[in-house]
């Protein structure tokens, strides 16, 4: 079964990109829908995730060079990130502050564990990241990578739809939006709408996991000392 891992993933991306195309919904996201097929198939069959992670490990090293790769657009649209770097600036700190802060404050309305809080505060940042602040912060490594999945998926399926609700139609705009509140994932979506939102979604990615890593800490630190 381990030899299937491969065909089967690239077979489910391909599938799903082809019907994306076809019925122009963004229910089908190429991401969500293979994984959920995955996820299915595992429940139902004797493969186990190590060995489907055995047999997807050369995709593993492709998806290494593919996130190096959104240097690219980054380097296209270089001139028009360095006239605006200070308001993006601007606009990604607010974002990391509005996350990590929502959080602390939905956390107190309903007494959410410390634990638990480490866990959700760092949301919207790119896995390895999350994984890395939540530990730090004494939360649950495991917790954390699932919600930024869920989240990423989220941003990716109904982050354009409700931007162009609200009449947001600025590339760069949507790329920072895209790339602040759905990271890695998101970024992807942003890549396949245009050159411009993919150059700024990962811009954005970047910037709100530094600041993440900075100011998530003393968020929450913070948030412990007011309540405790």
């Amino acid at each position: 079964m381990i030899w299937l891992a491969i065909p089967l993933t690239a077979g489910l991306y391909l599938l799903t990109k082809k019907l994306a195309r076809r019925f122009k919904s963004p229910l089908l996201n190429p991401i969500l829908l293979p994984a959920l097929a995955l996820m299915a198939l595992l429940a139902v069959t004797d493969l186990e995730v190590a060995d489907y992670r055995q047999g997807t490990r050369p995709l593993g090293f492709l998806l290494d060079m593919a996130v190096v790769a959104f240097a690219l657009p980054l380097y296209q649209q270089a001139a028009q990130i360095r006239k605006q770097l200070l308001p993006i600036l601007a606009c990604c700190g607010l974002s990391v502050l509005i996350s990590v802060g929502t959080t602390l404050m939905i956390g107190a309305l309903v007494a959410a564990r410390p634990e638990l809080l480490a866990s959700i505060a760092t949301k919207s940042i790119t896995t390895p990241l999350a994984m890395s602040v939540s530990d730090s912060l004494g939360g649950i490594p495991a917790i954390a990578a699932g919600l930024v999945i869920i989240v990423g998926m989220m941003g990716a399926i109904l982050g354009f739809p409700l931007m162009r609700l609200a009449g947001i139609h600025d590339p760069q705009a949507q790329g920072i939006a895209i790339g602040a509140a759905a990271h890695a994932i998101g970024t992807g979506a942003a890549a396949e709408a245009g050159a411009i939102q993919g150059a700024f979604a990962s811009l954005a990615m970047v910037m709100c996991g530094i600041l993440t890593a900075l100011l998530a800490p003393p968020a929450f630190h913070l948030y412990m000392w007011l309540t405790a």
